[in-house]
């Protein structure tokens, strides 16, 4: 009797123990495998690997380890010449194997694809081509007057971006300009006209869009800059194909407060899915305030899925002064 009641009460210990068990409280994120993330409640002890183990639980999220215990694949996205999968622990990339990593209360772990841009099968940005253009008669009469003055160089409108009344009217186009070489080189570029009050055009200034080095600002530009406003060209399908146009709606779903529509595709690039910069027009949703033009970037995936990884206003001042 001694016996069974020295057995029961040892049980009762381990039930007590195990549910008296500490918890701690972590977070998961992760990008390049349709972003999501979650926090969760773990037991003390646990490990990253329990962590993915809880995630997998309760996304559509599934992991292939290695015989050393080291990531090969997420969600059918293998480690191969095109890129891999980085562990970040709070941060910092995990050395060693997820079963063999600890967490500790309030750590954050993140899980992101990494394009290997050394590749060679990995492009650089290719500048898109003209995919419409929207001009009115009398705004594509004064760009090609304009623009006589200017040899060796090719230039064809896109549509007007901003106005400026200045005794007459200051035009900033989007255009896309190539150079006519044994090697053509191309950009995107704002060309600045300016037409007097009885219509003759001048060429004031063209600005290069420098894909790697595009001039943004956290100011904005607004109707208060110099008297600028930025014309109605964003319209929904204008970028030019199916696919991006898709990729944009869905990079941009769930987004509150402004609204945006494409005015340009302006270059993209192959990274195992495509990178896409767009220039847009934004306008905050049920406010009378001045519509901006923005710079957005995404990602789509190979498997269908889209990630916003940037907007940002473009400073218009930098491309017309």
């Amino acid at each position: 009797m001694k016996k069974i009641t020295l057995v029961v009460l040892a049980l009762l210990t381990a039930l007590c123990m195990s549910g008296c068990q500490k918890k701690i409280v972590v977070s998961m994120n992760v990008k390049g495998a349709g972003e999501g993330g979650m926090q969760a409640e773990m037991k003390e002890k646990s490990t990253v690997k329990d962590l993915f183990d809880s995630y997998s639980g309760g996304a559509d999220f599934s992991y292939v380890l290695d015989e050393e215990g080291y990531i090969v694949s997420i969600n059918g996205k293998e480690n191969d010449e095109y890129g891999y999968w980085e562990v970040l622990l709070n941060d910092e990339p995990l050395d060693d194997v997820i079963g063999k990593t600890a967490l500790n209360d309030g750590d954050v772990c993140s899980v992101s694809y990494i394009p290997n841009q050394d590749n060679p099968i990995v492009g650089g940005w290719e500048i898109a081509e003209v995919a419409r253009q929207d001009l009115a008669e009398d705004e594509k009469a004064y760009f090609e007057k304009a623009m006589e003055v200017v040899l060796g160089e090719d230039y064809e409108p896109v549509c007007v971006i901003a106005k400026q009344l200045a005794s007459g009217m200051n035009y900033a186009y989007l255009a896309h300009r190539t150079t006519v070489s044994e090697n053509p080189d191309s950009c995107f570029c704002v060309v600045t006209v300016y037409v007097n009050l009885d219509g003759e055009a001048e060429l004031k200034s063209i600005a290069d869009i420098n894909i790697e080095d595009i001039h943004t600002s956290e100011e904005g530009n607004e109707q208060v800059f110099g008297g600028w406003e930025i014309t109605d060209t964003g319209k929904p399908g204008t970028l030019g194909s199916a696919e991006a146009q898709e990729s944009f709606e869905k990079a941009l779903e769930g987004l509150d407060g402004v609204g945006y529509n494409p005015v340009h595709l302006l270059a993209s690039q192959l990274v195992n899915g495509v990178n896409y910069i767009a220039l847009a027009r934004g306008k905050v949703v049920g406010s009378d305030a001045a519509p901006e033009l923005y710079i957005v970037r995404w990602y789509a995936e190979l498997d269908g899925n889209s990630t916003l990884t940037g907007i940002d206003k473009l400073d218009l001042k930098y491309y017309v002064e």
